[in-house]
């Protein structure tokens, strides 16, 4: 009402300047309520769910809303035929099996790779520190999940996942696209520390079975968590951990449960919000994707994804194992 009372009393026909004022504070106001709305749309979608944060997750629609976005930046970490068959408009693919995994020095495969692999993944698909960085995979959020763990083990914060992942993109009928886009590199540098916070040793895993404060939550299938299904030297699990096997934490559509369902499906596992969790699978892929219902959706504060996972543990002879 105040931009037309302005027009309408205080612009004369040949006064160029007010009409030039009037339309830049139209344009402001109007650009100012769009990115409100599309900010506030991403947690509307979400606010049945009642998720402690969804910070670090996005619904389709509020990608759709944002794909001519300047900062943003879609990861397709499906695999190369399927990016190619048809992705998101815009997405970029990068193999998270390599982008976010390395065997390390002690020859312990899937591990997180050292901060300047990182860097390099995200300076050839031209990122910036500015970047708003959205991951979608086709299986539940499953390697999409890796790579929002590793941005924020090295500290890049504005990444999400897309709920839903590919599923609920296609499934809402959003537009797709064979076309491979362009990318101008960067030079990529975390800044600050690693968040070593998020990240959990064998040592401080095995320190964890005396101590009823700590608790390893197994997220592999009761197979493996039983020994059945062995795949390393050793089959079976550490002893004191619950298993959940990761599935749980989404729906067929691949959407991630409710709060409520969430917080039913650990409590009555046996977790403790007081308590310091550390995620497991085989190569902590599946750890990551428990690691985000835990610690954002559910806003568990100490909870830590034991990269080495069963490779490292079940292949060395001298940690402890039941089944």
């Amino acid at each position: 009402k105040s931009i037309m009372y302005l027009i309408s009393n205080f612009v004369k026909p040949k006064n160029i300047y007010f009409y030039l004022l009037a339309l830049i504070l139209c344009m402001a106001t109007l650009i100012g309520c769009s990115n409100d709305d599309v900010a506030s749309k991403n947690k509307a979608d979400f606010s049945d769910r009642g998720y402690k944060s969804t910070e670090h997750l996005v619904s389709a629609d509020w990608l759709n809303e944002k794909l001519d976005g300047d900062k943003l930046i879609i990861i397709d970490v499906r695999s190369e035929e399927d990016y190619v068959a048809s992705h998101i408009p815009g997405a970029i693919h990068i193999n998270p099996k390599t982008a976010f995994q390395q065997e390390d020095n002690r020859g312990v495969a899937g591990m997180l790779p050292p901060k300047e692999h990182v860097e390099s993944v995200l300076s050839s698909i031209g990122a910036t520190a500015d970047s708003e960085i959205i991951i979608y995979d086709g299986i539940k959020s499953l390697w999409a999940s890796r790579g929002l763990w590793a941005l924020e083990v090295y500290g890049h914060d504005k990444t999400a996942l897309l709920d839903g992942a590919w599923t609920s993109w296609e499934n809402k009928g959003f537009p797709t696209s064979k076309e491979i886009p362009t990318v101008v590199g960067t030079d990529y540098k975390f800044k600050g520390d690693p968040n070593t916070n998020l990240i959990a040793g064998y040592e401080e895993v095995l320190a964890s079975i005396e101590d009823t404060e700590k608790i390893v939550c197994d997220t592999r299938s009761p197979e493996e968590y039983a020994g059945r299904d062995v795949r390393a030297e050793r089959g079976g699990h550490i002893e004191g951990s619950k298993n959940v096997n990761w599935v749980s934490n989404a729906n067929a559509d691949g959407e991630f449960l409710s709060y409520a369902e969430l917080d039913k499906i650990y409590s009555d596992a046996g977790f403790k919000r007081d308590q310091t969790i550390f995620t497991l699978c085989q190569t902590a892929v599946r750890a990551t994707h428990t690691w985000f219902v835990l610690s954002e959706l559910l806003g568990y504060e100490n909870v830590k994804v034991y990269d080495g996972s069963w490779i490292e543990w079940g292949n060395r002879s001298d940690l402890p194992i039941q089944n």
